[in-house]
This record gives C-alpha cells, sequence and structure tokens, in this order.
C-alpha cells in the first residue's frame, strides 16, 4: 500500500467537513493526512493536527513549505476546506505548485475569480475535483447511464429540490458555519442557492447531460436581518429545451436534508431521493414502477458498480460518496484510471455553478429571463 500524501487547509475544531474529510479520505486506506493549516486560531490550529502531521500557520505557508520538501514527502493533494471568500486563492496557489486538488464548493467567490481558477486547472495535468459530494453517489451515475440509454426516452421536464431547515431561525448569532455561510463577504452573492441549490443545479446538469441554459428565478430572504437569500424556487431550460423548476430552501422548519431529483423523459420517468440514496425509481409509460436498488446485479452503469463497496441490501451514504470522490482521484494520481473510474466532479463544474448562481441572483433582481453564461 503507498497512500497518497494530503494535506487539509481548513476544517479544524468546530468545522462540520473537516472531520467529514478526514473520516471519507480514510475509508479506503489510500489517503494520509500528513499536514495542515486547520484553522486561523493557533491554538486550534495546532490541536487540530494529529501525531506526525506537520502544522503550519496558514495556506499559503502551507503550499510554499510542502512544495519545497522532496517529492517523496511532500503532500500530494490538498483539500481546500475553508470558508468561500478563500477557496480560489488558495486553489490558485496549490495548483501553479503543482499538486492535485479537492476544493470544496463553491469553486471561487465569484464567477471571474472562477474562470481564473478553471483556466490554471486547464493548463497543468494534475487531477482537480470539486467536492460536490452528492455526485458520488452510484445511484446518481446509474440515472445518467439509463438517460444517456433512452430509458426514459427523451427528457421533457426536471424537478429538483433541496430542502433544509436549519437556518429557520438566526441561528447565525450564535454558530460560526451559520455566520459566514449568511455573509456576502464570505459566501458571495447568494445564500441558499450559492450553498446548497448549486447541488441542485449539479445534479441536473449531470444527470441530463445538458447545461441549464436560461432561468427566471424568485429568491427572497425570510429570517429578518439576514443579508442573502434563505429561500427562493427557479424556473429553467436545459440546452434541449427541456423544461424544469429548481427549489431551494434552508427556512423550511423540520427538514433536514432533502436533496431529491426527477426526470421526466418521453416513455419514463425516474426519482432519486439523497435521504434514501440506495434507491432509484423507475416508472414507464404504461404505469409500471421498477425499484432499482444499489445491487450490481440491478445496475446497468459500471461506474455505479465501481463505486459500491458491499452487497446489495447494505445501505451506503454521504462518506462514502464523499470517498468515492476521494479514491477517483487516488486513482488519477497513482494512475490507476483503467477507464472505469468515477469521473471527478471537475473544475468546469464548479464553473457552471458560479455562472447558474449568478443567473438566478441577476433574474431574482430583474424580474425576467436570464441567459446563463457559458
Amino acid at each position: 500500500m503507498n497512500p497518497v500524501r494530503m494535506a487539509m487547509i481548513g476544517g479544524g475544531p468546530g468545522s462540520f467537513m473537516g472531520p467529514v474529510h478526514r473520516r471519507a479520505s480514510a475509508l479506503d486506506g489510500g489517503l494520509r493526512v500528513v499536514a495542515g493549516a486547520f484553522s486561523r486560531d493557533p491554538a486550534r490550529n495546532h490541536a487540530a493536527g494529529q501525531d506526525g502531521e506537520r502544522v503550519y500557520p496558514d495556506a499559503m505557508a502551507l503550499i510554499a513549505a510542502e512544495a519545497a520538501l522532496p517529492a517523496t514527502e511532500r503532500a500530494e493533494l490538498v483539500a481546500i476546506l475553508t470558508p468561500n471568500d478563500s477557496h480560489a486563492d488558495i486553489a490558485l496557489a496549490a495548483v501553479e505548485a503543482g499538486f492535485a486538488v479537492l476544493c470544496e464548493k463553491p469553486l471561487a467567490h465569484d464567477l471571474a475569480a472562477a474562470r481564473r481558477v478553471a483556466a490554471a486547472v486547464q493548463a497543468q495535468t494534475k487531477p482537480f475535483a470539486v467536492a460536490y459530494t452528492y455526485l458520488g453517489y452510484a445511484m446518481v451515475h446509474e440515472i445518467k447511464a439509463r438517460v444517456a440509454a433512452g430509458a426514459i426516452g427523451p427528457v421533457r421536464r426536471v424537478a429538483a429540490n433541496y430542502i433544509q431547515g436549519w437556518l429557520a431561525q438566526p441561528v447565525e448569532k450564535e454558530q460560526a458555519g451559520a455566520a459566514w455561510r449568511t455573509d456576502p463577504a464570505c459566501a458571495g452573492i447568494s445564500g441558499c442557492f450559492g450553498d446548497i441549490g448549486v447541488h441542485a443545479q449539479s445534479l441536473v446538469e449531470f444527470t441530463t447531460g445538458q447545461p441549464i441554459a436560461r432561468v427566471m428565478a424568485d429568491i427572497r430572504t425570510c429570517v429578518a436581518g439576514r443579508a442573502l437569500d434563505d429561500d427562493g424556487a427557479v424556473l429553467f431550460r436545459l440546452e434541449s429545451g427541456a423544461a424544469g423548476v429548481l427549489t431551494a430552501s434552508q427556512v423550511c422548519t423540520g427538514r433536514q436534508n432533502g436533496l431529491d431529483i426527477t426526470l421526466y423523459g418521453e416513455t419514463g420517468s425516474l426519482q432519486w431521493a439523497q435521504e434514501r440514496p440506495f434507491e432509484l425509481w423507475q416508472t414507464d409509460a404504461d404505469g409500471r414502477v421498477t425499484l432499482i436498488t444499489a445491487n450490481p446485479s440491478m445496475l446497468i452503469c459500471p461506474v455505479a458498480k465501481g463505486l459500491l463497496r458491499l452487497p446489495g441490501g447494505h445501505p451506503e451514504g454521504y462518506l462514502e460518496a464523499l470517498a468515492n470522490i476521494y479514491r477517483g482521484l487516488v486513482d488519477r494520481i497513482r494512475n490507476r484510471d483503467d477507464g472505469t473510474a468515477m469521473p471527478l466532479p471537475s473544475a468546469f463544474m464548479g464553473l457552471r455553478s458560479l455562472a447558474f448562481t449568478q443567473a438566478v441572483v441577476a433574474s431574482s433582481a430583474a424580474r425576467g429571463w436570464i441567459d446563463v453564461e457559458d
């Protein structure tokens, strides 16, 4: 075993995503954390470092010092888990220093910065992924394969939802993770749609194989004093002309993490929900409903089959989905991609999400249809 050496930037004490990434990256034994700049707070930063991990005061110090180490010792992969406003600068520095990168979404604070990151990634050969964790689920790849194979005919309509309730009250007054997500200086031009709406958008574009071309949005802020949107809905058209609606909310009291998608085709439909990720429902034109479970014998997609670690009937969830993205990075860093490795959520996909978010905000302000930039 020759695990890939990883450095973590962000994800220190109090972070939700830090422990998630540690556990997911360790799941298959293909990665080992060797360095980190975990927190801006020096005490928390050093407390987050585990045995043998090199701890640096900040991201740029880590990148410079690790790049100067011998190739057999330095980190090979940099995971960026910081708040949104620092993603682009750190990603650019890591890419230009020759590291493979996993960047939490969004790719950048704004569209212009996202374009710079995407251009830098395109100019080099090291693998780069954006952490669209839900694209790591096997059944999401099965949906894509079935749509491409014509299992439901040409897609006519898509319904995607991401519904949460954790921001139904002004919890940003007490919770750091809520505070930066609702602060335009950290989060960017959108709150709810920049945070979770882009997960639904990326799911739509990935499964249909089509970009969202136009949007008409209605976003709003429900909690008094909050500067960014926390609820909204978007009508959209895919490149083919197929119609859709995408709803995102973080103020639906009682809801937890309700990401789901339904694709309606000419001859059938496919329905999947993240809270039951091992189930895919296919309905045919005659009304026959088939439950497809995460069992290799029921799947048509080789990539989906390869993402499963357990026999059918043994549910796999969020950690495994993120671990699949890490495994895809490891396979490419170690040159083990035989053509069946999971396609990585790319910098271009991150760019698409920033373009979508910008169009949503502009459309809601203008009260009309807006094209999503290419």
